[in-house]
Order: C-alpha cells, then structure tokens, then sequence
C-alpha cells in the first residue's frame, strides 16, 4: 500500500501550513489538477446527462413520446371498437410498413447529408400536424371518423417516420461529445422512451374514460410542442456533411459484408416481425378477460414498467456484460415470455407474463442498437441506422398484419404461440452461428503467433 501510495503523483507541495494540501495552489491548478484525473472517475451510468444537448432532447422527447404512446393506445382501441376485428387492427398496424420501407432508405440519406437537428423539426411538425387531423376526424368536427381514414393517416406517419427514425437514431452521437458515453446515451435513451411509454399508457385510460380517443389524439399533437422548442434551444456546431460519396445503399452494402452486424440486425428483424408484432393483440387479451380500456391501458403500463426497468439496468450495469450475453439472454427470455402469456390462464399472470417481456424486450434492443452504433463508421452511420431502423420499426407492422389474420382465422393466443416458436427457433440459429464464428476465431488466433 505504501509503495502504492509514493507512486501516486504529487497534485500539490507537502503540506506546511493549516493541515491543507492546497495552501500553495491556486483555484486554477486545483481545476486543472481535477480535470488530469482519469475519465473514469467522472463517468457513470448517467454520464450522458453532463451534456446540455442529451438532457433537452430526453426531457423533450419525453414529453412528446408519452403523448405518442396515449396516441397509440387510442388509436388501436378506437379501430377495435369501430371494427370488433383483429384483422383491421392488423391492418392498421401494417399501414405504416409499406411508405416506411419505401422511403426509410432515403431517410437515412438525408440523415448522412443535412443537419440533423432540421430534419427532425420537420418530421416533428409533420407529425403533430397529422395528430390533429385525426383529432379533429374523430370528434366528428368533419365527417365521422371511419377505420379507413386511421389507416391512411398511420400510412402518412409511416412516411414521417422513415426520415425521423434514421435521423433521431443517429443524433444521438451529435449530442454526446465524448463516444464512451454512448452507451449509456443508447440505454438512457431507452429508458426514456419506456418511462413516457408507462405514463402514456396511464394517462390515455384516464382520458379515454372521462374524454375519449379523440382528445388523446389532441394531447398527442400539443406533446409535440416540448421536443421542438427543445430541438431549437440545443447549441450545435456547423453541420459538415462528409466528403466522401456514399451509395444510398451503402448501408445496406455495410451491413451485408460485417457478419456480426448482420446477426445483430437479422435478430432485430426476427424480434420486430415474430415477437414485438405481438403488441397489436393487446385489445384482444383486454377483451378476453374483460378489462375494457382501463385494462388494456394497463396491459400497456406494466409492459412498460418492465421495459424501463431494463433500460435503467442496462444503462447501470450495461458494460459489465458481455454483448452476446445481453442479446441472446434476452432474445432467449423474450420469446419464453410471449410463450408463457400465450398459456396466461389469468390476467395477473398476463400483466405478469408482460412486464417479463418489456425488460427482455429492451435488453434485447438497447444491447443490438448499441453493437450496431460502436461498429458502424461514422460517414455510414445514418445509412446503417436508417436499415436498423427499416428492420426495427417497418417489419413490425408487417408482424402486426400477419398475426392479425392468424388471430382472425385461428385463435389470438395460438397465434402467439406460433409467432414465439418461431422467434426463439431463429434466436437460437444465430447464436449458433455467432458462437460457430467465435470459436473460428479463437482457433485462428491460437494458430497465429505473432514472435515467429
């Protein structure tokens, strides 16, 4: 210890005054001392909030996400109620999937080429101005609101979301100035998300008894307000696009050549088309053990709770474990979840079952968005989020239109149990391809003997 300590440098000369290591230092050597010392000292799991952008964006965004998720809970309930079928709440749910996929390409493009901080004040103003039509649609203001009107407007987000998605994704690295902290920016971020999505939830089944889905829709639109005055408040250097010319398809191209990369985005798409898909039927297992819509709103909260409780772990103990382990392990625990809400015999064994789900299903995300954002170069990294987010978000309403019609012609837990099954059967595939090439690459390295 004591050899220890003499190795230690000196910050100031030994003490010969009042007992104070400082006396002979100067306010600016105590600062200039403070900052020599190791990063480490400093960083945390909230490490990502010391920086001004981070903290506006994650206060705004909250804001604005839990009027989307109110939003989304009346949305799906006004099509169930309007409609009584599965199948339409698959097809809104899919509306989005095809302009997404057509343009998230593009998206992604713009995110490399223009200031990104602009690009999101449009798709924010887009989106609050498509939240207030349907608003003003479904208190009738117009004509009365018809499942086909939700459909084309969730069709009009699907477009919005294909160059917000890409952008905000990779934003995340312009409003931390230090790339150790993007970790935790990623799972803080997560945890942001989950935490609007437990009180969205919470207030859209009050509203929705009391008001009804159109004045969430109106509340939506207003939430919007937050994150724009906190996108234009941010203090950002001079966007400089890259110089070197990049295909559109460039990420695609990226991802096809890095095999790690493409298990991670494969095992995302696996997630978002078999098993976040599942989301859709939540009116129907509310209905099934008939809850109505307060209990749907808390079929979506506990899922929620669960959701950012593992942001928040990820976020703390997130870099203590092993990447494969948080992906798989969550993979492996999300599908067995489903599983288990499929055999649900009550609806606590169905709040349960989703609270289980929510903190698989985060672990499982924050851990394959953080992979993908520490491998991907940075004059690539709006292209490559922009097919994440493709993968992520535009397969998912597609998984909500074929579990609609599975849940329409067969049954809505059997559809479940089918859309899990496979989940877990292509979670298991990769991890054996993943610890295949592991192995292929601990042989090699073994072989090779850099000495001679």
């Amino acid at each position: 210890m004591e050899k220890e300590l003499r190795d230690e440098p000196a910050l100031a000369p030994p003490n010969t005054g009042n007992g104070n290591g400082t006396d002979y230092m100067t306010q600016a050597e105590v600062d200039a001392a403070m900052a020599g010392l190791p990063a480490n000292d400093r960083r945390g799991p909230f490490y990502p909030f010391t920086f001004r952008n981070f903290r506006l964006f994650f206060y705004g965004q909250t804001i604005s996400v839990a009027g989307t998720w109110m939003q989304t809970v009346a949305q799906q309930w006004l099509v169930w109620k309007l409609t009584g079928s599965a199948a339409w709440l698959g097809i809104v749910s899919g509306a989005s999937a095809i302009p997404y996929v057509l343009f998230a390409t593009w998206g992604g493009q713009v995110a490399d080429r223009y200031p990104r901080r602009d690009t999101l004040v449009w798709t924010q103003t887009a989106a609050m101005i498509l939240a207030f039509v349907l608003a003003f649609l479904t208190y009738g203001w117009w004509i009365p609101v018809q499942p086909w009107h939700v459909a084309l407007l969730a069709g009009l987000s699907g477009i919005v979301n294909a160059f917000n998605m890409p952008t905000q994704q990779a934003f995340i690295t312009d409003m931390v100035d230090d790339r150790k902290a993007l970790g935790s920016a990623i799972a803080l971020n997560s945890f942001r998300f989950n935490m609007a999505r437990i009180l969205g939830p919470i207030f859209a089944g009050v509203v929705l008894v009391k008001w009804g889905a159109a004045t969430c829709f109106l509340i939506n639109g207003l939430s919007f307000i937050a994150v724009i005055i906190s996108l234009l408040m941010m203090r950002l250097p001079p966007f400089v696009p890259h110089a070197q010319q990049i295909s559109m398809w460039g990420g695609f191209g990226y991802i096809w050549r890095n095999r790690s990369v493409f298990r991670t985005v494969a095992l995302i798409g696996a997630a978002s088309l078999f098993a976040w898909s599942v989301s859709t039927l939540y009116p129907v297992f509310a209905t099934l053990f008939h809850r109505g819509a307060r209990g749907y709103s808390n079929i979506l909260s506990v899922n929620g709770v669960g959701a950012a409780t593992g942001g928040l772990t990820l976020a703390i103990l997130g870099e203590r474990l092993s990447r494969r382990k948080a992906i798989y392990g969550g993979a492996f625990l999300y599908g067995s979840m489903l599983l288990m809400l499929s055999f649900a015999p009550t609806y606590a064994w169905v709040l349960f079952s989703l609270a289980c789900s929510g903190f698989a299903m985060i672990s499982l995300g924050i851990s394959c968005n953080t992979k993908v954002q520490e491998e991907v170069p940075d004059a690539l990294r709006g292209r490559v989020m922009a097919v994440y987010s493709l993968v992520f978000s535009g397969l998912m309403p597609v998984g909500g239109l074929e579990i609609g019609f599975l849940a329409e012609h067969l049954k809505a837990v059997t559809a479940v149990q089918i859309n899990a099954s496979v989940f877990l059967f292509l979670t298991t595939t990769l991890l054996v391809w993943s610890l295949i090439d592991a192995r292929a690459f601990e042989r090699a390295a073994e072989q090779y003997d850099p000495t001679g």
